[in-house]
């Protein structure tokens, strides 16, 4: 039987909603809101409650679309147009329901801002639903009765299209016209919509436009469709310029973007076409060392073939071409690494070369360990093994800062961290340095062939007794007491998914900065504001704060900040002692030399990095000497690095001649500049003169070292390290050996 058609909207929605497809569909947004609102990171309108509500209307919202197909066929003059309009005005009007629950979320919990994701909540959610419902309505008309069967077969065919330049490219993230867009790895938190969402997203809507149109010409109306077909060659269009637009990256893009290249005997290194040629030889010599050291760690792997690894020019170029801003990644199966570029010898890269070689190693199409063949990768073994075969250098082993954590309550259980998807949960920092030492303790007491057959069979026997075991050799260690002290700085931040508001502050804080760099301080000092509102547990975000009002001439406020931060009942020893550095800057800058002493002495007594206490023990010394202020009050307290001050450093050490401070500062200057040769000279002046104590004298062999070797001096390098390394604590004694390798 027909029935008689309503041409109104309230009416046509009257009937959608009496339909049991539309109303499933209601109460899957609405249940969808409701467990947000107790999830991590989606309980408040942002990247994830927007991501899953795309994800369930590019699955789900065509169900409008189908009913309305369904109503329209049961009428005498069916018209797919009405049908479309009626399932867009409703799927759209549905996908306010998740909003509005969130935002009464906000009476439960504390809001971020409350509005602020609407941007990717329209970029996200509403797109996939639009083009959901539409294709609803041309699978209604084209295939009756197997509507459901042609809806899902599009959605997962769409996701293939979108996964397998993932899988087959070098990018990270994902555009997907149904499912939304993934940006990266989770590490990266500031999530905002780009230029290349937005293009993305007008695509989405042009192909909606075209499913309209196929459904009104398989309803016979051929001419009433060319407008919208139409949408389908502007869409088809943007899909075929998707490298261009940056929703699709490939090999070829990324070396016409970055222009450099140099294979060396294991890798090839494609970086900026600008690097120059010098760098580009210490670069190749640093790669391929450390390409060396992660073989040998493994004992095995390289027989893959060569590695690409790529370096951008900075976290927005690599953040623009394949997503991971700040993240530096490898793809084990495509033999790919991605990281920012660094002057060498470059941080991260033995790390990310761990992964890749490890590669060969593991079972599976992945080049990992987990479940179902690395489809589930097992994190944890993951990044402990990169950790415990790079073994970075520093001030304290990651044995150390494992030991450190423990006492400080902080490490998390071994056993938790090696089940399946719990390694996210744990803070970055603590994570990874709990697995490095756990991986490392057990190359070292089970020898390299028992961590290959871990990683290739991704079990670790009994891992509850090797987790007590290792716990009896941290507890065996004797870390110094500051390496506890400046691990409560270094590991305070939670993961982010206890987070309240993490993408939110971290988008404030890249404005913040770029604020800063713009010289636009009011701004900085605003927005610094309402981050410290956002994450009151924070107090490091005070410091900033505090520092963007002083750049603002705002001394009281800054003042009143520095006491909140103070008295913030989670601050640290080291980050106390930044706060009560910064007021000591002010005071010296405004010629107060009692408070600035006083803060700068109260400071001293505190727990701080190496770098900090030395800069520190200057600061003490220069308030007390006014014929040190042009140079050390401008450098220290006013941040002025500029031409000028090397100048009047430069004055001030040709006045002491045996005094070799001034010439270790500018050696510092000249070393932040690249300027190696000058940082030579100084650096071998300064050591051939009087230096405060030992921690100068380190220094200065470690800049002359690092200058020696960009300058292709190679015995005077090793020279330097192999003092430095001499009698060192075990972190520095790293360093050294490091360097050494470097320098074979």
């Amino acid at each position: 039987m027909r029935v008689q058609s309503d041409s109104t909207w309230p009416e046509g929605a009257s009937a959608l909603w009496q339909r049991r497809g539309p109303r499933l569909y209601l109460f899957a947004l609405f249940l969808l809101a409701l467990v947000a609102c107790f999830l991590p990171l989606a309980d408040h309108l942002g990247y994830e409650l927007s991501e899953l509500v795309a994800l369930a209307a590019g699955l789900f919202g065509a169900a409008p679309g189908v009913a309305a197909a369904r109503m329209e066929r049961e009428l005498a003059a069916p018209s797919p147009a009405r049908a479309a309009r009626r399932a867009l005005c409703f799927g759209l009007c549905a996908l306010a329901v998740p909003v509005l629950v969130i935002l009464l979320n906000g009476l439960r919990r504390p809001a971020c801002e409350p509005l602020g994701g609407l941007a990717l909540y329209a970029a996200l959610a509403l797109p996939s639903g639009a083009l959901s419902a539409a294709v609803g309505v041309a699978c209604g008309f084209l295939w009756p009765r197997r509507e459901g069967l042609a809806v899902a077969a599009i959605f997962v065919a769409a996701l293939a299209v979108s996964l397998w330049p993932v899988l087959r490219g070098p990018q990270v993230f994902v555009f997907d016209h149904l499912g939304g867009m993934y940006p990266g790895p989770l590490y990266d938190e500031a999530i905002r919509p780009s230029s290349a969402l937005w293009i993305f997203r007008g695509a989405t809507l042009l192909y909606a436009g075209a499913a309209i149109g196929v459904a009104l010409v398989a309803n016979g109306q051929r001419r009433s469709a060319v407008p919208l077909l139409l949408c389908a060659v502007g869409a088809l269009w943007l899909s075929l310029q998707a490298q261009a637009l940056h929703w699709k990256a490939s090999a070829s893009l990324l070396d016409a973007e970055l222009g450099g290249r140099l294979e060396t005997g294991h890798l090839v290194l494609h970086f900026p076409r600008e690097k120059a040629p010098a760098e580009q030889a210490l670069l190749g010599r640093d790669a391929e060392a450390s390409y060396l050291a992660a073989r040998d760690f493994l004992g095995e792997g390289g027989e893959g073939g060569k590695v690409d690894v790529y370096f951008y020019r900075s976290a927005d170029e690599k953040r623009r071409l394949l997503g991971a801003a700040e993240t530096s990644f490898t793809k084990p199966w495509l033999r790919q690494i991605h990281t920012n570029d660094a002057p060498a010898p470059h941080p991260i890269l033995r790390h990310e070369l761990i992964h890749a070689l490890a590669a060969d190693i593991a079972r599976g199409p992945w080049g990992v360990p987990g479940s179902l063949r690395g489809l589930v990768p097992d994190m944890a073994l993951i990044e402990g093994l990169a950790v415990a075969g790079d073994w970075p250098a520093g001030e304290f082993t990651v044995h150390e800062e494992a030991r450190a954590l423990r006492d400080l309550h902080l490490m998390p259980q071994v056993q938790r961290l090696f089940q399946p998807g719990l390694f996210y949960a744990e803070s970055g920092a603590r994570a990874y340095t709990t697995a490095g030492s756990f991986v490392r303790w057990l190359w070292e007491t089970r020898g390299p062939a028992f961590v290959r057959q871990a990683y290739r069979s991704d079990s670790l026997g009994d891992l509850g007794a090797l987790a007590e075991e290792h716990g009896r050799f941290l507890d065996s260690l004797h870390e110094p007491e500051r390496a506890v002290a400046l691990a409560s700085q270094r590991y305070s931040a939670p993961a982010i998914v206890r987070k309240r508001c993490a993408h939110e502050v971290a988008g404030l804080q890249r404005e913040a900065l770029a604020a800063v760099q713009r010289g636009e301080v009011l701004a900085a000092a605003g927005l610094w504001s309402r981050c410290a509102e956002m994450e009151p547990d924070d107090p490091a975000l005070l410091l900033q704060l505090a520092r963007a009002q002083i750049a603002a001439g705002e001394s009281a406020r800054a003042q009143q900040t520095e006491a909140k931060a103070l008295s913030h009942p989670k601050i640290s020893a080291p980050l106390r002692a930044q706060v009560l550095v910064q007021a000591g800057d002010a005071a010296w800058k405004a010629s107060d030399v009692p408070q600035a002493i006083a803060r700068y002495e109260e400071a001293a007594r505190l727990p701080q990095t190496e770098a900090a206490e030395r800069s520190l023990t200057v600061r003490l010394r220069a308030v007390r000497d006014r014929v040190t202020w042009p140079a050390l009050r401008s450098l220290f307290a006013e941040g002025n690095t500029g031409p000028e001050v090397v100048l009047a450093l430069r004055e001030l050490d040709a006045a002491r001649p045996r005094d070799g401070l001034a010439a270790y500062l500018i050696a510092k200057q000249m070393q932040n500049r690249g300027a190696w040769q000058e940082c030579l000279r100084f650096a071998e002046s300064a050591l051939s003169r009087e230096l405060p104590d030992a921690r100068f004298i380190e220094e200065a062999l470690r800049m002359k070292g690092i200058a020696a070797w960009h300058l292709g001096n190679d015995a005077m390098a090793r020279e330097a390290f192999l003092a430095l390394g001499k009698d060192a604590p075990p972190g520095r004694a790293i360093e050294a050996r490091r360097w050494l390798e470097l320098l074979r």
